[in-house]
């Protein structure tokens, strides 16, 4: 009996981390895309760079969270490769997550010189630019959101945040975690940054959070290097258990133009080859 319990247990949790890798509890969710201006045509040198570069960022993931990929073909303009997942997450998770991710590369930037994807447990990026190492605050998406909380839930708000700033992360993994009394934080960095440029890049984060979001029990925000996120996990001080988790929040519909069509908006910064960012609200 206890050996039919083991192993009903296992398949148990087979079973969940599979359907997370598939992307069931919205790891796989859509942020934000953006692809430049210049193209490349089907059949050319930097169309098999790109082809070359992004199946080697697929062939890593379930074994690394972090990497990047030069390609080395006899192109005049090499392209770059990388992923980041966040790095608590099992493999399976940041290797599903990482395929939707080139699959959304595929249909949002066909034949694009470049372009990145941000999903909600993973970023791929490819391009012909030298953006390998290099800090980037800007602010690409921030979001907001929960039932409404008050100035005690706020001020938990604040310390979560800053003890993502205090925390020091995992060699080479750049994930970062912190409460405060009903409130949680996470903060996750691309691996390409050093650990003073990830801690800058968290600072920045938290701010714009402390700074946009009032007395909302949700929210997040990416920057160019790294993103951060908080959420009310049913605690006191006015934050809604409704709002408890990752996948909890409340936020509000699509944003759409007055056309329909899904908010496209111009950007600049961190993608500064990017014509732009299509951005889809949680």
């Amino acid at each position: 009996m206890a050996t039919a319990t083991s192993t009903a247990a296992t398949l148990l949790l087979v079973s969940l981390l599979l359907a997370r890798a598939r992307g069931d509890d919205d790891y796989s969710g859509f942020v934000y895309a953006g692809c430049s201006q210049g193209r490349y045509e089907s059949g050319s040198w930097y169309a098999s760079d790109v082809e070359s570069v992004l199946t080697s960022v697929a062939n890593s993931a379930p074994y690394a969270p972090y990497a990047n990929f030069t390609s080395t073909s006899a192109s005049s303009s090499s392209v770059v490769g990388l992923y980041q997942c966040r790095s608590d997450l099992p493999a399976a998770v940041c290797s599903g997550c990482v395929r939707s991710a080139i699959s959304r590369l595929s249909s949002h930037c066909t034949w694009a010189a470049g372009g990145a994807v941000q999903l909600r447990a993973c970023f791929v990026r490819y391009s012909n630019d030298t953006f390998l190492g290099k800090q980037d605050t800007t602010v690409l998406f921030k979001k907001c959101g929960g039932s409404p909380g008050d100035a005690g839930g706020a001020a938990m708000r604040d310390s979560a945040l800053g003890a993502l700033v205090a925390a020091a992360a995992p060699a080479g993994e750049g994930y970062r975690a912190g409460g405060s009394g009903g409130v949680q934080a996470m903060s996750q960095c691309v691996g390409d940054l050093g650990a003073k440029d990830c801690s800058d890049c968290v600072l920045a984060a938290a701010g714009q959070l402390k700074a946009g979001c009032g007395y909302a029990t949700a929210g997040e925000v990416y920057l160019g290097k790294c993103y951060a996120r908080f959420w009310a996990n049913g605690g006191a001080g006015g934050f809604s258990s409704g709002a408890a988790g990752n996948n909890g929040y409340k936020f509000g519909p699509p944003v759409y133009g007055e056309h329909g069509e899904r908010l496209v908006l111009a950007a600049g910064g961190l993608f500064t080859f990017l014509a732009y960012f299509t951005l889809v609200l949680m």
